[in-house]
Protein backbone atom coordinates (compact mmCIF):
# COMPACT_ATOMS: atom_id res chain seq x y z
CA UNK A 1 0.00 0.00 0.00
CA UNK A 2 1.41 3.71 -1.07
CA UNK A 3 0.10 6.62 0.86
CA UNK A 4 1.17 9.80 -0.26
CA UNK A 5 2.66 11.57 2.79
CA UNK A 6 3.14 15.58 2.68
CA UNK A 7 5.95 16.95 5.11
CA UNK A 8 7.67 20.74 5.57
CA UNK A 9 9.28 22.51 8.03
CA UNK A 10 6.95 25.25 9.62
CA UNK A 11 8.14 28.93 10.47
CA UNK A 12 9.21 28.04 13.75
CA UNK A 13 11.04 25.29 13.50
CA UNK A 14 8.80 22.26 13.55
CA UNK A 15 7.23 19.91 11.13
CA UNK A 16 4.47 19.74 9.95
CA UNK A 17 3.08 15.98 7.99
CA UNK A 18 -0.07 14.95 6.88
CA UNK A 19 -1.43 12.03 4.84
CA UNK A 20 -4.05 13.56 1.88
CA UNK A 21 -5.82 10.65 1.48
CA UNK A 22 -7.01 10.00 4.73
CA UNK A 23 -8.95 13.44 6.05
CA UNK A 24 -7.99 14.59 9.60
CA UNK A 25 -4.61 13.09 9.47
CA UNK A 26 -2.11 15.54 10.29
CA UNK A 27 0.78 15.62 12.79
CA UNK A 28 4.09 17.58 14.23
CA UNK A 29 7.23 16.81 15.23
CA UNK A 30 9.88 19.11 16.99
CA UNK A 31 12.41 17.06 14.31
CA UNK A 32 11.67 15.56 10.68
CA UNK A 33 12.79 12.06 12.33
CA UNK A 34 9.86 12.69 15.06
CA UNK A 35 6.78 14.01 12.73
CA UNK A 36 7.89 11.17 10.36
CA UNK A 37 7.68 8.58 13.57
CA UNK A 38 4.43 10.48 14.11
CA UNK A 39 2.79 10.47 10.93
CA UNK A 40 3.53 6.48 10.94
CA UNK A 41 1.60 5.75 13.63
CA UNK A 42 -1.40 8.25 12.78
CA UNK A 43 -1.31 6.23 9.45
CA UNK A 44 -1.44 3.31 10.94
CA UNK A 45 -4.14 3.97 13.72
CA UNK A 46 -6.35 5.63 11.13
CA UNK A 47 -6.39 2.23 8.83
CA UNK A 48 -6.90 0.22 12.13
CA UNK A 49 -9.68 2.03 13.02
CA UNK A 50 -11.64 1.78 9.74
CA UNK A 51 -10.73 -2.10 10.42
CA UNK A 52 -8.21 -2.31 7.40
CA UNK A 53 -5.88 -5.06 7.56
CA UNK A 54 -2.33 -3.14 8.26
CA UNK A 55 0.46 -3.83 5.27
CA UNK A 56 3.84 -5.12 6.86
CA UNK A 57 5.81 -1.79 5.72
CA UNK A 58 4.03 1.36 4.96
CA UNK A 59 5.74 2.69 1.43
CA UNK A 60 5.52 6.74 1.61
CA UNK A 61 6.33 9.18 -0.84
CA UNK A 62 7.68 12.23 1.11
CA UNK A 63 7.13 15.26 -0.92
CA UNK A 64 7.11 19.11 0.18
CA UNK A 65 4.23 20.90 -0.99
CA UNK A 66 4.91 24.46 -1.33
CA UNK A 67 1.54 25.64 0.19
CA UNK A 68 3.28 24.42 3.34
CA UNK A 69 6.39 25.26 2.85
CA UNK A 70 8.32 28.13 5.24
CA UNK A 71 7.49 31.93 3.99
Amino acid sequence: MKLLIQMAQQANGSYRACCPALPGCVVYGQSRAEAQSNIDQAVKGYLASLDVALPRRLDRESVIDAAYERA
